[in-house]
Parts: C-alpha cells; structure tokens; sequence
C-alpha cells in the first residue's frame, strides 16, 4: 500500500513540472500587438522597470502597461491558472493559459472582470480569448 501511495504521489508531482515545463518561451498574439514572455517553473524572468524582482513571466503590448505573472495557482498537462496584476498595481486578473495541439498558448480570461487595452487613446476591454504564437 505505501509502494501505491508513493508511486502516485511522485507521478503526480511529476505531472505537475512537466505541465509547468510547457509552459516556457516567447509569444505573440498579432491580432493584440501583444508579447508575452513565460517560464512557469521557477520565477528567474526580469522586467526592466522591476529591478531585482524576478517574475515567471509578463505580457506586454498595446494593454494598459506591462501585466506581469506574480503567481502561478495551478498547473496541470495542458492548462495553468495565474494571476497576473498591471505594472501600475491596481488591476489584478486570474488568466487561464492553455496549450493547444500546435504548441501555441491559449489566454483566458478567467471571471467577470476584463483587461483592457488603449485604441486610438480609449480603453477598450481585451477579448476573454487570445492566441499566442510560438515565436
């Protein structure tokens, strides 16, 4: 029985960093203007404007400044939940990222509140769904 409960906790863990793994490198949504840059394993990614901070990712783009990934709540196979807060410090949000079968990644917004980005100078909510291209 400990053989059992052993064997399946260590392939849950295992599970748990491969799916962080996954999730790891550079994209761009074009339809966003957007970048996003994520390493899900461990927080060793910098921002110019956050010296000394390490994050495990941030999203950039035409949005209202830098989202920056502060925590990563749960990683599976396919799918992550994160939160992710406005270099500004006001605007939190939970994203969802998912892999889909071309290796590219899948941003939801989880909930009812939105992102928003700047148009032509006025704040326009993001759509709840982007696709980020592996670059």
């Amino acid at each position: 029985m400990r053989k059992l409960l052993f064997t399946l906790l260590f392939a849950c863990a295992t599970a748990m960093c491969w799916a962080q793994e996954s999730f790891k490198g550079m994209y761009e949504c074009e339809a966003l203007k957007a970048t996003m840059v994520i390493n899900l394993t461990e927080k060793n990614i910098t921002l110019k404007d956050f010296e000394g901070e390490e994050t495990y990712g941030y999203l950039k783009g035409q949005f209202n400044g830098t989202w920056v990934i502060l925590k990563v709540k749960k990683a599976e196979e396919k799918k992550a939940l994160v939160r992710m807060v406005s270099d500004i410090g006001y605007d939190a949000q939970d994203v969802e990222l998912r892999l889909t079968d071309e290796g590219d990644i899948e941003l939801r917004v989880v909930g009812e509140q939105v992102m928003k980005a700047v148009e032509n100078g006025k704040y326009v909510k993001m759509p709840k769904v982007s696709v980020f291209k592996k670059k």
